[in-house]
């Protein structure tokens, strides 16, 4: 059985591609993430993550880390 997810989240205070850079590579060190998509447009982060190894809760906590809010869609 997969435990594989794909989850979108909301990432407030990205203003340009820095910021894009900066939320990437803080969700791209999580173990267990296996693909990040962060959109400067959509203001938003899609996640593809192995549920077993790695918490929503985890990668809100990583995009926080690296200074920006961030919560579930």
């Amino acid at each position: 059985m997969s435990t594989d997810v794909k989850q979108e989240f909301a990432v407030i205070g990205m203003h340009c591609g820095g910021c894009v850079k900066s939320v990437t590579g803080a969700i791209s060190k999580l173990p267990g993430v296996r693909n990040v998509n962060v959109s400067l447009e959509r203001k938003g982060a899609t996640v593809e993550y192995d549920s077993a190894a790695v918490a929503p809760a985890a990668i809100v906590a990583a995009i926080e880390a690296a200074g920006f809010e961030a919560s579930l869609r």
